[in-house]
């Protein structure tokens, strides 16, 4: 599936995941990693838990659950879908990051 840099596959696939993290520079991430990811970008593009669990091979949705990490940006636009509030396009939107509070509107 990957090739080293004499173009044999990598038969390590810890060893080579290392290798290209060092080589483009990127710390603290491991091949898990990419699995959180996929999982939370399914969430958030809106697919349902049960196919973003079949997909990731997961018996429970409580599994998937884990691997979803909305953003703060993520529940708000929920918010904004059951309360009829217009996109941030049109509407200014401030985080007060020290009280956790989201302000929507000219306020």
């Amino acid at each position: 599936m990957f090739a080293g840099d004499n173009g044999q596959p990598v038969v390590n696939l810890k060893k080579g995941w290392q290798a290209a993290l060092k080589r483009a520079g990127i710390e603290g991430v491991t091949f898990h990693t990419c699995r959180h990811t996929f999982g939370t970008r399914l969430v958030m593009r809106g697919v349902d838990l049960v196919t973003v669990a079949e997909l990731m091979g997961h018996r429970t949705l409580k599994m998937t659950q884990r691997y979803s990490h909305p953003t703060p940006e993520h529940k708000r636009r929920a918010v904004e879908l059951l309360c009829g509030v217009p996109s941030v396009s049109t509407t200014e939107v401030r985080q007060d990051e020290t009280r956790n509070e989201i302000t929507i509107g000219n306020n």
